[in-house]
């Protein structure tokens, strides 16, 4: 049995991703979110090369078995991106329950082609025989339905990376080579989708195997993650926070205790301001320190003495008070929890979910409840 380069290259490919899926699973000191997006995406990459190659190379002949095993995991490509981009650019993303939907069209085609797997050999040869003479073994209408949900996984991307300001994270050195990495990434799947659209709209003849094309690309995705790996420990770990941490950090500082009371000062009249400057959700540690004119070391040092709290959690204290005031108030009613978290200045109803349990030891439903049967308790 030869094998071609192409061919050596995808196979060495999916068993260095298998490898590294393992690798980011078992790793302790990961995200728990981001080890299993990472290793799912590597997971699923690496079955769709290594079985697409055997596919089109023709290799599927001697494992017979495995013909069409790779279609369901097309379905799941679109799904393990997103969430690995989730994961990494929101540190706070944590797996429900109710994300399991996205795995609905994996299922619906492996129970459409469940039939076929139980089916004996001969009938498989003679199936695979039939797809051959044709020159691919793609069928158009399930290539047709992976790329439109590819595509809408690829907006639904763009509009996280848009969410959680990418360009502007690309400027925190630490970050740079991850953000060069999505943005070569997104490039990537770009490509991908254009082609085969184009592909489609010319009645699959752009190409001379439409299947191979597809196939050659996803190669791409997988050897962009797995090099990226290999150079960017951040594809492990996610963004890397600019906040300063530990009491320690500063032991070398020389600000004296009446500049760190001054500064102290000088920040609780800023967020005590009528126009309530916490409930921008734009708001960062540089921009206040320019404003009261105080570097950011000094600013962020002074926060975590006098507070116990980095930056964020600083603002998010006011921002959950806020909350707070509009849950107990009567026009809650015609609020949704979207809405509440946007008025208290925060982008996202995850992060405010999160800072709010955090803060106050419960969820904004459980308050609402809590402060209701206090309302409704008998005084004596």
């Amino acid at each position: 049995m030869s094998f071609s380069i192409s061919e050596l290259i995808s196979y060495f490919g999916g068993l260095m991703g298998i490898i590294l899926s393992m690798v980011s699973l078992f790793a302790s000191k990961n995200n728990k979110s981001i080890k299993f997006s990472l290793s799912a995406l590597l997971l699923v990459t690496s079955l769709i090369i290594v079985l697409g190659t055997m596919h089109f190379s023709g290799k599927t002949i001697h494992f017979i078995h495995l013909f069409r095993i790779d279609s369901p995991f097309h379905y799941l490509l679109g799904p393990v991106l997103y969430f690995y981009t989730l994961s990494v650019l929101n540190p706070n993303f944590k797996y429900r329950w109710i994300d399991l939907v996205h795995l609905l069209p994996f299922v619906l085609n492996f129970i459409e082609f469940m039939p076929f797997y139980t089916s004996p050999a001969a009938v498989k040869l003679d199936y695979y025989e039939e797809f051959r003479i044709k020159g691919s073994v793609i069928i158009p209408l399930h290539y047709l339905l992976k790329t439109i949900l590819f595509s809408i996984y690829f907006v639904a991307q763009f509009f996280l990376l848009k969410k959680y300001r990418l360009l502007e994270i690309r400027k925190n050195k630490p970050n740079f080579y991850l953000v060069s990495w999505f943005l070569i990434n997104m490039s990537s799947q770009l490509i991908l989708i254009f082609g085969v659209f184009i592909d489609h709209i010319t009645g699959l003849k752009l190409f001379e195997d439409p299947y191979r094309f597809a196939m050659t690309m996803i190669t791409f995705f997988h050897y962009s993650v797995v090099l990226g790996l290999l150079f960017i420990p951040n594809l492990f770990y996610g963004m890397v926070s600019t906040e300063k941490e530990p009491k320690e950090k500063y032991s070398s500082s020389k600000l004296s205790e009446t500049e760190k009371s001054k500064i102290i000062n000088l920040l609780k009249d800023f967020i005590k301001r009528d126009d309530k400057p916490y409930l921008n959700e734009k708001i960062s540690l540089t921009e206040v320190s320019k404003l009261l004119k105080v570097s950011p070391q000094h600013l962020s040092q002074v926060i975590n003495e006098k507070t116990n709290r980095n930056f964020n959690d600083f603002i998010n204290s006011y921002r959950i008070e806020e909350a707070k005031n509009i849950l107990i108030s009567t026009s809650f009613s015609k609020l949704t929890i979207d809405a509440i978290a946007q008025k208290a200045g925060f982008n996202s109803k995850s992060v405010f979910y999160t800072a709010f349990k955090k803060h106050t030891g419960v969820t904004p439903k459980e308050f609402i409840t809590l402060n209701s049967q206090e309302s409704f308790a008998p005084t004596h």
